[in-house]
């Protein structure tokens, strides 16, 4: 079993397995569904903004820059393909950079409607540039009386709907005041006889504005679909800013039933409607984070105000900024914490989904490539970056936007047949991007195959390098093996054996059993070292040492003139050291069976160990008769010994890498009795463990 697991867990195919997954994953997202390309991104003038629109219908955005002047005036220069149409001026600042593109005449020409405030007055301009018409100055709106330092109000809904079913539209808008208490209304203009409708007085702030129909009468209404509790007014106020509401406004801006007080100061309410067996139906989300001992809720009402039941839970930091949404027909709950999960008709949440890192502010909705689907966009404000989500929430597209403080505007720019660019101020900077469907992403499967195939090849080629590396490795030693047996054929050759036998057995015939055990002893010893290092090939310098000891020990017996000994080795010098077998012992052999065996008298071996800095040295001295009288004696001598070990050391260097070098020196003169050879090994030690 565990060779089996072993066996595939080293199998090439599950290791490619592995480690494709582990690229893909460390990899960036290179075949992300949805890619962004920044094209262009430019420094923000203080006074002046840039909007796109495609107002004439021909496939391309004109270019609309706002200026606001110093001298209470506003500027809008439009420019088609890059060519300026015209400059218009109006009175009073344009407190609200964003302007509002709308067809009201059905010409087929987009107007441009803006909102200026001049001397407290908030007023209402329409022109059209192409015609270069205005078709509303400076239309009165009503009073705005900024407090603590404001210096204008917001634009949070504008559209053209038909609310008399003449055919005609009308100009539907509402503001956010900030800390001023005016206007907190709902407004529509009538365009036929010039008229403006406002709601009922209110001092609720009216953040967020849904068009919703019944679908029971088809009548569009106006859902307050967010408002807060914050604490402006005075709590005896006509629906006090003390408190959220639950408002829903009738084409006449008369409220469709008396508000419904929700929650208290301060708190955050955000509504959204449910469709349930063809019945629309409210579910309003308050979240209140003031100190008192209140909870939060979750209410589901019919269209007419009433409650039909309620949840209630304490508040958490991931509340703090909470969104209720409709999308696709579903209702969901998107937290700070990034997750978004699913409201059924129970007030339930499903579905637990995390998008995004973190959530801060208002998200938006918009069709960034015309396929008539919204995708969403997140701004992330401690982190200066976006995210842009599908309408399902997937695929998840991240860009950084340095210097970036917020998103004040966005829209697509269009070019004709050429793919939309998507336009976002950010406050500081504005920024182009191109916004696209990946074309390698259908191809990701092949990608991922290829790499997959590719580190399979790398693996299988690292393999078989291996295993042939592993063969030659094993090919290189059995080699040094066989040299190494040939070269040990004396000690085990039975004419040497029997010698020592006969030897020993005369010994014990004498009654010298101790010399005899002490044979017997080191006799035993050598076979036994060499019997038990058979299939080895790489000894240390100490158990070679020890070997060639026993063996002189034999051969100082077997002389009939003995043998004198001597081995010295000089501290520091490691035993440990790995060198071949037999390497010491053939050249001791040699001096014993060529030289030292045809001395007359007593033979001597001196071997001696040093250190020379970068190698270790071994001399190995004897008083034979000398390499050239040795010649005559072994005239039946095969001479392989030498070329035995020969190829032993060029073996040993391609196994391990270290050059053993040796080399000769006779000692004798011509002339003199001196006699004898010194053999001196050089084995390098920087290679060595």
């Amino acid at each position: 079993m565990k060779n089996k697991f072993l066996f595939i867990l080293t199998n090439p195919l599950f290791l490619s397995l592995i480690l494709t997954l582990i690229l893909l994953i460390t990899l960036p997202p290179l075949f992300s569904k949805y890619k962004i390309e920044l094209l262009k991104k430019e420094k923000n003038a203080s006074l002046r903004f840039n909007q796109y629109c495609d107002l004439n219908n021909d496939g391309y955005s004109e270019e609309i820059v706002i200026t606001k002047s110093y001298k209470s005036r506003t500027n809008i220069l439009v420019s088609e393909k890059g060519k300026v149409i015209n400059q218009w001026n109006f009175t009073g600042n344009l407190s609200m950079p964003k302007l509002f593109f709308g067809d009201f005449n059905n010409d087929g020409l987009k107007e441009i409607f803006l909102f200026t405030i001049f001397k407290n007055k908030i007023l209402l301009n329409c022109f059209n540039p192409f015609e270069n018409k205005r078709y509303i100055i400076d239309k009165y709106i009503d009073d705005f009386y900024p407090k603590n330092g404001e210096e204008g109000c917001t634009m949070t809904y504008c559209s053209l709907i038909d609310l008399n079913e003449d055919k005609k539209k009308e100009l539907v808008f509402a503001f956010s005041p900030g800390y001023s208490l005016y206007p907190r209304k709902l407004f529509y203009y009538n365009f036929e006889n010039d008229s403006l409708h406002k709601s009922p007085e209110s001092r609720s702030p009216l953040e967020k504005i849904s068009v919703v129909t019944d679908p029971t009468d088809k009548i569009p209404y106006f859902l307050i679909s967010a408002n807060s509790a914050v604490g402006n007014g005075d709590s005896n106020d006509v629906y006090t800013d003390y408190h959220t509401w639950l408002m829903v406004f009738k084409k006449d801006l008369t409220f469709k039933f008396e508000p419904v007080k929700i929650g208290y100061y301060p708190s955050n309410l955000h509504v959204a409607t449910l469709k349930i067996n063809n019945k629309l139906f409210l579910i309003a989300l308050n979240i209140y984070f003031g100190k008192e001992n209140i909870p939060c809720s979750i209410a589901l009402y019919d269209f007419n105000g009433n409650k039909i039941r309620e949840k209630e839970f304490p508040y958490t930091t991931g509340w703090q900024t909470a969104r209720l949404f409709v999308n696709n027909g579903q209702i969901f709950l998107l937290k700070k914490t990034g997750s978004i999960e699913k409201v059924d008709r129970n007030l339930n949440f499903t579905n637990k989904q995390k998008i995004l890192d973190t959530f801060h502010q208002p998200f938006i909705k918009i069709d960034i490539d015309l396929d008539n689907e919204k995708e969403f966009i997140f701004y992330h404000r401690n982190q200066e970056k976006i995210t842009i989500l599908r309408n399902n929430f997937s695929d998840p597209v991240i860009v950084d936007t340095p210097g970036s403080n917020g998103i004040q505007y966005c829209s697509v720019i269009l070019n004709g047949k050429n793919k939309p660019l998507l336009f976002l101020n950010l406050g500081n900077y504005s920024f182009y991007y191109n916004y696209y469907k990946n074309p390698y992403y259908n191809i990701r499967f092949l990608f991922y195959g290829l790499i997959f195939f590719g580190i399979w090849v790398f693996l299988f080629v690292l393999q078989k390098a291996q295993k042939y590396r592993a063969e030659h490795k094993f090919l290189t030693e059995k080699k040094i093996a066989e040299l190494q047996i040939k070269s040990i054929k004396n000690q085990t050759d039975p004419h040497f054996t029997l010698n020592i036998i006969n030897s020993i057995g005369s010994l014990f015939a004498k009654q010298e059993t101790e010399k005899a055990n002490y044979v017997f002893g080191k006799y035993s010893k050598l076979l036994r070292s060499t019997i038990i290092n058979s299939d080895k090939i790489i000894t240390t310098l100490d158990d070679e040492l020890d070997y060639v000891e026993n063996y002189l020990s034999l051969e100082q017996f077997r002389l009939k003139d003995g043998l004198n000994i001597e081995i010295n080795k000089d501290e520091g010098i490691n035993g440990e050291i790995k060198i071949p077998k037999m390497l010491i012992h053939t050249f001791v052999e040699n001096s014993v069976k060529h030289g030292i065996k045809h001395l007359e008298g007593k033979g001597k071996i001196l071997i001696s160990i040093s250190n020379g800095n970068d190698l270790y040295k071994i001399k190995i001295l004897d008083n034979g008769v000398g390499r050239k009288k040795a010649k005559e004696y072994s005239a039946f001598s095969t001479g392989k010994g030498l070329e035995i070990l020969d190829k032993i050391l060029d073996l040993y260097f391609t196994l391990e890498k270290v050059k053993i070098s040796y080399e000769f020196k006779d000692l004798g003169n011509e002339g003199t009795n001196l006699s004898g050879t010194e053999v001196l090994i050089k084995i390098p030690i920087l290679n060595l463990k």
